[in-house]
């Protein structure tokens, strides 16, 4: 077999390993710390590789959906972040500029089957991650690890490392056995629906996270029905979700669900009122109140960073220039209207609403999708969604699932691509 035949096959596990690290740099608590010395410069090279890779990919004439908002909101937020890196010279910029690069090269490189097979392989990943975590935090609480040594305080991380910032700031004791996992051990809690257990975020830093990198990943593998293994990748994918227990992915999945019982039920004009609805009362009943319907604890956090996030006070046009050490309190998407000002956060709005668009209309796409028009939905939906607790602004993983969606609907409209399964 020659190199180049065994590249080809390797290529989609390759660009698969560097969408999962990057894509969730730095938030992956297993991986970012064995980037080294300079996880930056990882990074970059990874990015590097990952784009090099897609343009190895022969130039397909499938057509991308979207392409002209697609096109232009990649322009837009390209033009808004090289606005803020001259006026800031914040390295992050430089972070987001390259994963806006990589999620690009993706989206108009590979489609079709060509998408889905990568994203098999990254659910694959992201299975095969979990399941070593999972083991470890069940032997960290029943005993069979020396986790005193494991402490994240203990492993000589350096001050600026993500792990140690959330340590030093978290009400949990944080720790990291054998570097496989991280685990927040405290006593239960509260988590929401009154029920009380300590949420795990298994690889990731934050159960939030676990959502965001995961949620979409479970849906598609509901809708891709001849995924390799699909059964076990369910049942890991959803048991890190149950564990995890993100509130706000748990509402958006019962938002999503709602939408397409609306859509079963009455078509479009049901899922509109069912929307309008929901804005409405949004935007009527006090947010504290109805988080304490969910649980006391999440009323608490609403009035807690409502009363103390400073960053709307200290708007800019194009963002700050000070230090992110001198960053105001903030929350999930208000970092970003402070690192790239009003300019950079009416884009990245843009670009979400327009995304959600194009999730409906797969809900509306009974003649091709058929069933699959719901898992896809609310995979799409759901990371959306999660984007409010997310501090970038490149939507890396509501973008691959969407596009993944839009390959899977190709792949419906043309039998002849179907030849793809290896």
């Amino acid at each position: 077999m020659s190199a180049a035949v065994k590249f080809r096959r390797w290529r989609d596990w390759i660009v698969a390993a560097v969408l999962y690290i990057v894509v969730s740099y730095p938030y992956q608590a297993v991986v970012f710390p064995w980037l080294g010395v300079f996880p930056q410069a990882a990074y970059g090279v990874l990015c590097m590789l990952g784009i090099l890779i897609m343009f190895s990919h022969r130039r397909t004439q499938v057509p991308l959906e979207h392409r002209r908002p697609t096109v232009l909101g990649v322009w837009l937020l390209t033009c808004s972040m090289l606005t803020t890196l001259v006026l800031d010279h914040n390295p992050t910029v430089i972070r987001d500029l390259l994963l806006l690069g990589l999620l690009a090269t993706l989206l108009f490189r590979a489609r079709g089957s060509e998408m889905v097979q990568i994203v098999r392989a990254l659910i694959h990943i992201s299975t095969i991650a979990l399941v070593p975590a999972m083991l470890v935090v069940a032997m960290f609480y029943t005993g069979l690890i020396d986790w005193p040594t494991w402490q994240v305080e203990r492993l000589g991380l350096s001050s600026n490392n993500p792990l140690s910032i959330r340590a030093g700031l978290g009400n949990y004791d944080y720790y990291l056995p054998l570097w496989i996992a991280l685990v927040p051990h405290v006593g239960v809690t509260d988590q929401g629906f009154g029920l009380q257990f300590v949420r795990q975020p298994f690889v990731y830093i934050e159960p939030t996270d676990t959502w965001l990198y995961t949620a979409g990943l479970f849906w598609l593998a509901v809708a891709d029905s001849k995924l390799p293994a699909r059964g076990i990748c369910l049942s890991i994918l959803g048991l890190a979700l149950a564990l995890s227990f993100s509130v706000a992915g748990v509402l958006a999945t019962v938002a999503a669900i709602m939408f397409c019982i609306a859509m079963a039920a009455g078509g479009g004009t049901l899922v509109i009122l069912v929307l309008g609805a929901v804005a409405t009362l949004l935007a009527i009943l006090p947010i504290d109140q109805m988080l304490a319907l969910v649980g006391s604890n999440k009323a608490d956090q609403f009035v807690y960073y409502s009363t103390n996030v400073s960053v709307l006070n200290d708007l800019t046009i194009f963002g700050h220039t000070g230090s992110p050490d001198e960053q105001p309190l903030s929350y999930g998407f208000l970092i970003v209207l402070n690192r790239y000002g009003l300019i950079g956060g009416a884009i990245i709005l843009g670009v979400i609403v327009a995304m959600g668009f194009a999730c409906f209309r797969l809900l509306r796409d009974a003649s091709v999708l058929g069933w699959r028009r719901y898992p896809v939905f609310i995979g799409c939906f759901v990371s959306l969604a999660m984007l409010t607790k997310y501090p970038g602004i490149v939507p890396a993983m509501p973008a691959i699932c969407l596009g993944t969606a839009l390959s899977l609907r190709l792949m419906r409209i043309d039998p002849l691509s179907r030849s793809f399964v290896r």
